[in-house]
């Protein structure tokens, strides 16, 4: 009777276990929900979707060719794309303008096409390959530390794609251009601008500097050709592209899916309408669970642009409504403050807390993080190698920035 008991006990397990996981369709915004599903399986279908993002301005004639985003240090930084210098832009999010920082040292803007970031590094992609023949495909990896400073320098990603055999020119007319990435799960992820069969397909390349073979994962059917990606902090990403037969501009939502499967869950396609609207769209970038910002090259007679987004509405989940920033529990003292400073946070909040001491170039100083489970807490800074002058300190979770300035003497 015991043998039987122990044959049994797995099997009843596994009972339990299939009967309590319901697969199917979890988003009650699909038109295929299923209120019985408890496991998304990656099957919801949704209704033609359009919308229309905001512009905020026209881009300088400095910035005809942005082709890549990213948000960081309270900052959207921009790039441009190949034959443009090798530099960094830091864009106004109000009035579009932009301010020039200084070149990468060991950089060469053979074809810049996006920009990644994780919590230390950015990533510049020169993986830009509109004839599908390069086979010098790599990545800078920048210190956020050495930014905005005078010539920051690069490590390298050397890659060749797993897939890709055939590297015989066809400009405009093969699968193996690149213009999108970003960092998710410690490793980078790259998508292609499939120019023949309106595809793209997701690679999974280490983050680390050295010669790598980027592994094909998966493709999916986008009907565009995908020219950005980004991906926030709870795993919701998003994929900017262009029908080039029609002109139709489309943002793809990819959420809810399982680790690193970024076409295994809810899969959403909106229509932003027309290129004629938008110019021609390349850069992508997040800077909160659902707003984010696009910018768009000069085509034709098109001028550059400037656009925010809000993908709330099109997202089911919780912790979507962005709060009302709560009361400012931000205490710094003594203020001025000559070799220590004492940070006082309060109501900030759970979860991870990021503490950012900046000058106002932008530089990071220093900088925390720590968990916080949303009582009071305090950090003590040592400021005294700090010269005299004026400081910012930041203070940010998910969903909140709190700002504070100190004075060193």
């Amino acid at each position: 009777m015991k043998n039987l008991q122990l044959y049994l006990l797995p099997l009843l397990l596994l009972f339990f276990q299939n009967t309590n996981a319901q697969p199917g369709c979890t988003d009650p915004q699909a038109n295929n929900y299923d209120p019985q599903a408890t496991e998304n399986d990656g099957s919801c279908t949704y209704p033609t979707t359009s919308y229309m993002p905001h512009q905020i301005a026209v881009l300088p004639d400095s910035l005809t060719e942005c082709s890549g985003l990213a948000f960081f240090q309270d900052r959207l930084w921009a790039q441009m794309d190949g034959g443009n210098p090798d530099r960094l832009y830091i864009l106004d999010t109000l009035t579009g303008g932009g301010t020039r920082t200084n070149k990468l040292m060991n950089g060469n803007n053979t074809d810049w096409e996006d920009l990644a970031e994780d919590a230390t590094h950015l990533y510049i992609g020169d993986f830009g390959n509109n004839s599908g023949d390069r086979t010098d495909l790599h990545i800078y990896k920048v210190k956020k530390t050495e930014l905005p400073d005078n010539g920051p320098t690069a490590e390298v990603i050397e890659f060749t794609l797993s897939d890709q055999t055939d590297f015989t020119p066809a400009h405009n007319d093969n699968n193996y251009d690149m213009e999108a990435f970003f960092f998710w799960n410690d490793s980078l992820h790259l998508f292609s601008k499939n120019w023949v069969d309106f595809k793209t397909r997701h690679y999974v390349l280490p983050a680390t500097p050295g010669l790598h073979v980027a592994q094909l994962r998966d493709s999916l059917e986008v009907q565009m050709q995908v020219t950005g990606a980004d991906i926030t902090e709870d795993g919701r990403a998003v994929l900017l592209g262009y029908n080039t037969s029609t002109g139709e501009v489309f943002l793809w939502l990819l959420f809810d899916f399982p680790g690193s499967d970024v076409f295994a869950g809810n899969k959403r396609k909106l229509s932003l309408g027309s290129a004629l609207l938008l110019s021609q769209p390349e850069g992508i970038a997040m800077h909160n669970a659902t707003k984010g910002f696009i910018c768009s090259e000069k085509f034709n007679v098109l001028p550059p642009k400037l656009f925010d987004f809000d993908i709330g509405e099109f997202i089911s989940g919780p912790d979507l409504s962005e709060e009302a920033p709560r009361p400012l529990q931000l205490e710094l003292y003594p203020n001025p403050a000559t070799d220590r400073l004492d940070i006082h946070a309060g109501n900030s909040g759970t979860g991870k807390i990021r503490l950012q001491v900046l000058d106002w170039t932008g530089k990071i100083l220093q900088e925390r993080v720590q968990e916080s489970n949303g009582a009071a807490f305090d950090f003590k800074l040592n400021i005294a190698g700090l010269a005299a002058g004026s400081y910012l300190v930041i203070l940010k979770n998910k969903k909140n920035t709190w700002r504070a300035v100190f004075l060193k003497q």
